[in-house]
């Protein structure tokens, strides 16, 4: 694919793209504050919100024409004030003109410029002229009538008397236009002197926003004129700016920008970072017709590295958004970069394919610059078909428009096209004239490679020295009014100490006791189960105080709360045991009876289970029962009997539903990886395997237990995907977790875990 040079359209498109002057203004309505917060990234959502708000008020006049017009207070959802109106036409006007109705933009500024002459709204009307002309020469390109239209507002301007803030924020934007316009005719002395000039009221208003998008207009500048460093400069300071006060559209297009040049540069891993994260933000909001392109520049980049696969699923998945957007140049631009790809890949059909589609809409597009690419492929389709005349009619014709476009990248593709042309046609002494032209032009541009990392070397070198030394500087007076106030407060601290010393000491005793009581009593709640008296695990995820750690019987008392007191040693058997008539017993017998009978039911459980065995309430019906097992091979229908036993005897005159669902796995899970599966993961394991267990209980009648044992080379990588219960379910499938039940049909009990 031949490489891509944007110049002059790359300035045009990155302005259309970029944060407009006027985008920090304040509005009192929340819907015209959310369509201009999306006007440069959903253009048709801003479009539907400024209509709907148009819509559904009513222009009321609470200025009486008077220059007060200006306030946007707005408390009536029913009524719309003349500078709402205006907002709401002006957010309408940009969204339109990103949508590429640049016609029915311009209509919309002309009413609002009616309004703002009616209601004699002085501001409001130079600001809708600024953008008026901004519109104008981004859609005809004459920088002169822009340059001169712009003079005009400037001494309208000045004519103007009225709060002096309300003048500097005008005649900034008013600058900042003026430096486009410039940057765009091509004189960069007068551009970089304006931005000077704009740079005071940048460090006087205090606004992050505006501090951001100065710095990363200024870098747009020296990106589209090809000063790389500078650039670099001014966009990392828009760049960490917009992460430390959390900017996020800013950021994404200060990221837009940053992956441009870089790209620019050929540092494309860099490159593909920022596009990647500025993608990330547009990929949150649907019909973003920015994501396209970002989506694009990255199938761009992976092209480059030699990734080809990647790069065509970027371009198709950026050829899906542009059908949304119906953008003719974006579509042209995607299939000759797709035919390109394909041509990579040796895949010719596919390649010619894609090519004819661009070529066919070329024809209803006057794009040099596209031309000159499709001409080029063509030319280079033509040499793998063995076909040199169409090879050197297609690359003269792009030779041509390159040169017409003064393009040395494209000439020198065009020059080797030629050059191989003549040499398939046996014509080596034309080939090789035309393989000098190529070399030399070759050779030009790796002088401005070369040229360009020697200057970047230094550059970066005094951006980086600079930093430091305001970073130092700054730290330094932190550092000194930090020590300042500290001497201040020891003086004072010193005195209060004193005075509060005495009272303290006649208190201490007091208070120690108190709180040993009463730690006490919150210890004994913290271990056990409200009702039932047993031990719970409320610890399992919050540890005491380290005074609690410091008493040998509370850290007894604390050590328990750990499933697992070693992890390297301990061979233990989980079960988690789900009993119905827990659930039901309060229903079923009442309150005052429900809980002598949970209480006996703890009581019994307590004297059934033997140390070093342990057993915890984990919700009202779900108990968790622990005992050690250095056997893995020892029955688990053994351990289900010795449960259900339990459950039978526990008062057996008593009427009571029987039946237990029991789910169990052993720990270590993984028997050659003993940590890759903690305590709180293998209860997860529990779970979902009482769960199995319950639902084959709810169809049979009957007690019911499922038991999963990993395989003895189970990988620990099988585990370690985040979610516990997704990863063990696919190693069930895989065969890696085996399932043991009472059911007997381990196939319906995957089936059923799949289902959940």
């Amino acid at each position: 694919m031949v490489k891509l040079r944007w110049g002059r359209i790359l300035g045009a498109l990155l302005l259309l793209l970029c944060p407009p002057l006027w985008a920090n203004t304040l509005y009192s309505s929340p819907v015209l504050s959310e369509a201009n917060s999306l006007v440069n990234i959903v253009p048709q959502q801003a479009k539907q919100l400024a209509t709907d708000y148009l819509a559904q008020r009513t222009l009321t006049d609470k200025s009486e024409k008077s220059p007060s017009a200006i306030s946007r207070d707005e408390a009536d959802t029913r009524t719309r004030t003349p500078g709402g109106t205006i907002d709401a036409l002006r957010i309408l006007a940009r969204a339109e003109f990103n949508l590429g109705n640049k016609l029915e933009a311009l209509h919309l500024i002309k009413d609002a410029k009616a309004i703002a002459k009616t209601y004699y709204l002085p501001y409001l009307l130079v600001d809708l002229k600024l953008i008026e002309v901004s519109f104008r020469w981004q859609l005809d390109g004459k920088v002169e009538a822009a340059q001169q239209k712009s003079q005009e507002i400037e001494q309208e301007f000045s004519q103007i008397d009225n709060p002096q803030q309300l003048s500097r924020g005008l005649k900034y934007r008013l600058t900042m236009l003026k430096a486009e316009i410039a940057s765009a005719a091509g004189n960069i002395e007068l551009t970089e002197q304006l931005y000077l000039d704009a740079k005071p009221y940048v460090d006087e208003s205090k606004s992050i926003h505006t501090l951001i998008e100065y710095h990363a207009t200024f870098g747009r500048h020296l990106l589209t004129n090809k000063n790389y460093n500078r650039a670099l400069s001014e966009l990392l300071v828009s760049y960490w700016t917009a992460i430390e006060t959390d900017s996020a559209s800013q950021l994404a297009e200060v990221n837009r920008l940053l992956g441009q040049l870089f790209y620019e540069r050929k540092v494309l891993d860099k490159a593909n970072d920022h596009f990647s994260q500025a993608a990330d933000f547009y990929d949150n909001y649907e019909k973003s017709p920015v994501l396209a392109q970002l989506l694009k520049r990255m199938g761009d980049v992976y092209f480059y590295q030699g990734k080809y696969n990647l790069a065509l699923v970027h371009y198709f998945n950026a050829m899906d958004h542009e059908r949304i957007q119906n953008n003719i140049e974006s579509v042209i631009d995607i299939r000759i970069s797709l035919a390109a790809t394909y041509l990579k890949l040796v895949n010719y059909t596919l390649a010619e394919q894609y090519l004819e589609r661009a070529q066919e809409l070329l024809q209803y597009a006057d794009i040099p610059r596209l031309k000159a690419y499709a001409l080029l492929l063509d030319a280079g389709l033509a040499r793998h078909q063995d076909q040199p005349q169409k090879v050197l009619s297609s690359a003269t014709a792009a030779l041509t428009i390159a040169t017409q476009l003064q393009d040395i990248s494209l000439q020198k593709s065009a020059y080797q096209m030629l050059y191989l042309g003549h040499e398939l046609n046996r014509d080596y002494p034309q080939a090789l004239n035309y393989l000098k032209q190529y070399n030399s032009l070759a050779t030009i541009e790796q002088r401005e490679l070369d040229s360009i990392s020697e200057d970047a070397f230094r550059q970066q070198k005094e951006f980086v020295e600079q930093t430091l030394h305001l970073t130092g500087q700054q730290k330094q007076l932190e550092d000194t009014q930090i020590e300042y106030r500290k001497f201040q407060k020891i003086t004072f601290t010193l005195f209060v100490l004193c005075a509060i010393l005495f009272i303290f000491i006649m208190r201490r005793g007091h208070v120690i006791n108190v709180q040993k009581v009463e730690l006490d009593e919150l210890n004994d709640d913290l271990y056990t189960h409200s009702r039932s008296g047993l031990k719970n695990l409320r610890m399992l995820n919050a540890k005491l105080p380290a005074s609690l750690e410091a008493s040998s019987h509370k850290f007894e008392k604390w050590h328990v709360g750990e499933l697992i007191h070693e992890p390297l040693n301990d061979r233990l058997r989980f079960v988690m045991i789900d009993v119905p008539f827990l659930r039901n017993m309060y229903l079923q017998h009442g309150y005052q009876e429900g809980l002598k009978l949970e209480r006996a039911f703890g009581n019994y459980l307590k004297e059934r289970v033997e140390s070093p065995a342990r057993i915890y309430h984990f919700s009202d019906a779900n108990l968790l029962y622990i005992e050690p097992n250095s056997d893995r091979n020892a029955d688990p229908e053994a351990l289900f009997e010795k449960i259900q036993q339990w459950i039978l005897e526990f008062e057996a005159e008593r009427l009571l539903n029987r039946i237990i669902r029991i789910g169990m796995a052993d720990y270590p899970f993984l028997p050659r990886a003993y940590t890759a599966v903690n305590d709180k993961e293998l209860i997860d394991v529990l779970l979902m395997a009482t769960s199995t267990a319950r639902t084959l209980s709810m169809k049979e009648h009957s007690s019911q237990w499922v038991y999963l044992r990993a395989i003895e080379n189970a990988p620990a990588a099988s585990l370690a995907t985040g979610n516990i219960r997704k990863a063990c379910k696919h190693s069930i499938n895989q065969g890696l977790i085996k399932v043991h039940s009472s059911f007997k049909n381990e196939d319906g009990i995957k089936k059923l875990l799949k289902d959940e």
